[in-house]
């Protein structure tokens, strides 16, 4: 066990019994579809709120945020706080009152009802390519942790997790992705803040902790980095992040609000994302400073991704080390599960249900729990290639600008607006898709492909829409925001 101490090894083994047995007693919840996906909406704000924390912080959020800022220091923080706390708020009080309204199961499901089934369709199947590449970089991220700690081969790692996350995931449902979740968040919160106070003892105090990062790394020390440069140039962290990537994320990535859907009420929905608002202001001390921390001890890793790890593993006294390499593993789990649900979903209903309109409603739950079972098999076939493609961060944040400039748009327009119309919806995803696939290939940095691509879906679904007839004002009442 590369000379883990026995009583971590004991809490370790504890943990992913307790997680096991607490998803496992939740499955007597799940009698049909509703129950698997929704939860039967009867989560409360708390238990939501902490799940989203839970999915948020995820493979690319904890190691992959911990090694991008072993790699370019303090700017890695601009990804949690820039833009994410205005959006969350926004979708509080904007979006998931219009969803909830709306009485979807999903994000894809409503952009069908505000546009057409076909937007439907594409939207979903685009969530579920990344989703299938998210979970294998969760896959990833674990096996790498698991290796390091451990000292388990990669395989095996990937294999364990896969039995854990599968049981609890394809048996409770959403019910038991919520619960787990939340229990995971309060042991990352614990072992984040263990971290922070015995790695600066460690150093010697904050003091020298920062008077290392000045003398020896200075550049890890600024707020935003330079124009020109490679991956996150300021510019493209205001443009691209700030009003694209982050309120996109925060307005439709399904697996977040997935869980405010199966809130037991609408102030349920809309109060659990506030709570997650104030809880993401702590955060990024919590992901960003292991990652210094491991730059400041010159830690003797072979990539950025295992910086986290690395801390964990020789910084932390036995008890702590046990609880602090759990806090990750369960930060990884809670964006696998959540994917694993969330993708079920988009394949059982949005798919499915559009491709199939003849389809046996009754047969949704045993159809869901299949896919949750095919797709948790191919993030575990993926996951030994996501070494090859460069940090997990950064990796994961290119496949995001692919479409989220189209989405944000289509959102936008959908929820705000009247005049946005079913014929925009398809040809502005289209077009902005098209875009900004072709400016990636072109080597434009990521952040600039999501700015770009939105603002030409905006002209293109205000063009469209001047000359294509809208929805009825029946269905927009339903569909559309309005204020009391």
């Amino acid at each position: 066990m590369n000379d883990v101490h026995l009583l971590d090894l004991g809490i370790i083994i504890a943990y992913l019994v307790l997680i096991t047995a607490v998803g496992l007693n939740l499955s007597r919840r799940i009698h049909d579809a509703r129950d698997f996906f929704l939860a039967g909406r009867s989560l409360g704000w708390g238990i939501i709120g902490l799940s989203i924390i839970g999915t948020n912080v995820s493979a690319q959020s904890y190691v992959g945020a911990a090694g991008g800022a072993y790699s370019y220091g303090i700017a890695q923080a601009n990804f949690e706080w820039i833009g994410a706390i205005p959006a969350m708020i926004l979708a509080s009080l904007v979006f998931i009152p219009v969803y909830w309204r709306a009485g979807v199961y999903s994000i894809p499901e409503y952009m069908g009802l505000r546009y057409t089934p076909g937007v439907r369709v594409l939207s979903a199947l685009i969530a579920c390519i990344f989703s299938v590449f998210a979970i294998a970089v969760s896959f990833w991220a674990i096996a790498v942790t698991l290796e390091i700690y451990l000292g388990w081969p990669m395989w095996l790692g990937i294999l364990v997790t896969g039995v854990v996350v599968g049981l609890y995931s394809i048996s409770g449902g959403l019910a038991a992705v919520a619960f787990t979740d939340a229990l995971q968040v309060i042991i990352m919160f614990i072992g984040g803040l263990a971290i922070l106070w015995i790695g600066l003892s460690e150093v010697g105090g904050l003091g020298n902790f920062a008077s290392a990062l000045t003398d020896e790394h200075s550049n890890h020390l600024q707020t935003y980095l330079a124009a020109d440069h490679p991956d996150f140039p300021w510019v493209g962290v205001l443009l691209g992040l700030a009003f694209v990537l982050s309120p996109a994320y925060w307005i439709g990535n399904q697996a977040i609000l997935q869980r405010t859907l199966g809130a037991k009420s609408e102030w349920d929905a809309k109060a659990s994302m506030m709570f997650a608002a104030f809880a993401k202001t702590l955060v990024p001390l919590l992901i960003v400073f292991p990652g210094l921390l491991a730059l400041v001890m010159k830690a003797q890793i072979d990539y950025p991704d295992a910086a986290l790890p690395w801390v964990v593993k020789n910084v932390l006294p036995p008890g702590l080390s046990g609880l602090m390499f759990i806090a990750i593993i369960a930060a990884l789990q809670s964006s696998l599960d959540s994917g694993l649900n969330s993708t079920s979903l988009l394949i059982t209903r949005d798919l499915r249900g559009v491709l199939q309109p003849n389809r046996d409603p009754s047969r949704d739950l045993a159809v869901g729990r299949t896919w949750t079972l095919v797709i948790l098999l191919a993030g575990m076939a993926g996951a030994p290639l996501i070494g090859d493609l460069g940090g997990i961060f950064f990796f994961v944040q290119v496949l995001l600008s692919l479409f989220q400039g189209p989405t944000m748009a289509l959102l936008l327009c959908g929820v705000l607006t009247r005049w946005a119309t079913p014929a925009a919806g398809m040809i502005t995803l289209l077009a902005g898709l098209t875009l900004s696939g072709s400016l990636t290939l072109i080597g434009m940095n990521m952040l600039y492909v999501a700015f770009v691509s939105f603002v030409f879906s905006l002209a293109v679904i205000i063009s469209v829409s001047r000359h294509t007839p809208k929805l009825s004002d029946k269905l927009l009442d339903r569909l559309v925001f309005r204020h009391g």
